[in-house]
């Protein structure tokens, strides 16, 4: 290229970019104008359709419940996790963070339409002063909670440490209801729910929650692990675990892997990327790893899950996870009364680079613009480990290893649905302060006092097709067909009434294990319940046999073998 062509070049070429500057300047100079304009017509309209409702309403309106409608209306345009909250609101915020919370220390629950202490939490107000599991509270300070919320009921216990609350309990075998004045104490949820050895060598933890405490509950659980006995390998629990504070899945996943390893990054339109790192020694390096997953297993979950995942550090069994990869930051509205929004700000993003956001909130949302550019909406991209194993950003984390636990048939399903257990349970264990067995295995007699229990209740069960011929016959009479059908509906009724001794025997393996654990948790608490729930826990089962067989857990994070589904 001669200079006079190399001079007609580079003038050519800035009068190209400078026009494309002019324009994409152009572009976002409409851009801007246009949201200002829209913004100047929302204003106007809500100013105007409030002073109008205040003008001329049929009734006398209160003006901060109608605006707070409002506020609320616009967050539902957002995404679920945008949140308006209030004082009640702050005392949730604090447990979710903190893991502490003023109160009295019982798991409550709805039982036979009635407000029911589930469990008392060790050590606390409740467990001193001698709530049981099955007992009814009637009143709270005197005043009726026939018809209140499980919220209110809990939102009332909860409160200042050091204030009193009374209750009135109705305790089944009393004729009569006693009250109890509790005084609030500084409630401590554990994150860690139970550790201990699933064979030998093979250790466990379940971690249900991320507060700033897990990840020292869980260091602490693991040497205490390590004191026990040498771990050969670990399987750390996450199923059912909604989440938490990013920073602790952080450092909980600095104790697998090393020092300065990125293990997630944030960025939002409006918020740059900030990158996270592990910042110390890891405390088990080399231990072979398996994470348990499920579709309750979100948020920090999932960072844990999908950062040891990218980095090939663990290998994942059980079902996909939540899908959560959205972040929120808490921004405060009025500090005096305790009112703040919980905003989301960004997203998530593992080290392979994939979001795990499941649901595309912004689909069809004439609020939210849309990046066609952005690849979180898309969930299409192939992304790959540290040991280039393809993995996919469909939503969620998809397990390395497939595994369902068993599914509860329709029997079972009623029992837990008409607290038929949960009664039983407590019955038993008000007239049997041991247990006869150490071991928990139900004895003869206890399966003989249970089936008494099913006939005193009066229990009955529908078998799939019960329902639908109930329907059809009613449609027959209404309609007047031929009266011939009739008998033969309810011929097909008898035969499946016949059949259901059959379905519970065929069913009774399932019914028993389920009345073990919910014996062994009134007698031991939760602890000793989930010891006992390990010991039939198929996803468990493949963890430790995956951990005794350390080459196929090798071929696994080299992506040397292919999914695995059982």
């Amino acid at each position: 290229m001669n200079n006079k062509h190399a001079k007609l070049f580079w003038i050519l070429l800035l009068v190209f970019t400078v026009g494309i500057s002019a324009v994409q300047g152009q572009a976002e100079k409409k851009r801007q104008e246009d949201y200002y304009q829209q913004l100047k017509r929302g204003w106007d309209y809500m100013q105007k359709t409030y002073e109008l409702i205040n003008r001329y309403y049929v009734d006398e309106i209160r003006p901060y419940p109608l605006l707070k409608a409002g506020i609320e209306g616009m967050l539902d345009k957002l995404d679920p996790y945008t949140v308006f909250i209030e004082r009640e609101g702050e005392n949730r915020l604090r447990m979710i963070t903190l893991g502490k919370y003023g109160g009295v220390g019982m798991e409550v629950g709805l039982r036979n339409k009635k407000v029911t202490v589930i469990a008392p939490i060790e050590n606390s107000p409740a467990s001193r002063s001698g709530i049981q599991a099955g007992d009814i509270i009637l009143k709270i300070n005197g005043k009726d909670i026939k018809n209140w919320s499980l919220d209110k009921v809990s939102n009332t216990l909860r409160g200042k440490v050091g204030t009193k609350v009374t209750l009135l309990i109705q305790r089944p075998g009393l004729d009569r209801p006693f009250e109890v004045t509790l005084t609030r104490a500084e409630i401590v949820l554990k994150d860690v729910g139970y550790a201990g050895f699933l064979d030998k060598g093979i250790g466990y933890v379940s971690l249900k929650s991320f507060t700033e405490k897990a990840p020292d509950e869980l260091k602490m659980a693991l040497e205490k692990l390590q004191k026990e006995q040498p771990l050969k390998g670990l399987v750390l629990d996450l199923r059912g675990n909604p989440g938490g504070l990013l920073e602790s899945a952080v450092e909980i996943v600095n104790i697998f892997v090393p020092k300065n390893t990125l293990v997630v990054y944030t960025k939002g339109y409006r918020e740059k990327e900030y990158r996270f790192y592990t910042q110390d020694d890891p405390m088990l390096p080399d231990t072979p790893l398996i994470v348990l997953v499920d579709g309750g297993s979100a948020s920090a979950s999932e960072i844990v899950t999908g950062a040891l995942q990218d980095l090939d550090r663990a290998v994942i069994v059980g079902q996909p996870t939540f899908g959560k990869g959205l972040v929120q930051k808490i921004f405060n509205i009025d500090k005096i009364a305790d009112v703040k929004l919980k905003l989301t700000t960004a997203r998530y993003y593992i080290p392979s680079g994939r979001c795990i956001q499941k649901r595309d909130y912004a689909a069809h949302n004439a609020v939210i613009a849309v990046d066609s550019t952005d690849s979180t909406h898309l969930h299409t991209h192939r992304f790959f480990t540290k040991h280039h194993r393809l993995v996919h950003d469909r939503g969620g984390i998809e397990p390395d290893v497939l595994v369902k636990n068993d599914t509860l048939s329709a029997i079972t399903v009623d029992l837990i649905r008409k607290n038929i257990l949960f009664d039983f349970a407590v019955q038993y264990h008000r007239t049997h302060p041991q247990f006869p067995d150490s071991a928990f295995t139900l004895t003869t007699e206890i399966k003989a006092q249970f089936k008494r229990f099913l006939k005193q209740k009066d229990f009955h069960f529908q078998l799939e097709g019960e329902r639908e011929l109930a329907r059809l016959k009613k449609l027959v009479q209404k309609r007047g067909y031929d009266s011939g059908i009739l008998p033969l509906i309810d011929s097909l009724k008898a035969k499946l009434e016949a059949n259901k001794s059959i379905e519970f025997q065929r069913n009774e393996p399932q019914i028993f294990e389920l009345l073990r654990l919910e014996l062994a948790e009134k007698y031991g608490g939760s602890s000793l319940r989930n010891k006992l729930a390990l010991q039939s826990d198929r996803q468990a089962a493949k963890a430790v046999a995956l951990l005794h067989h350390p080459q196929e857990m090798e071929k696994i994070l080299a992506g040397a073998a292919p999914k695995q589904t059982k």
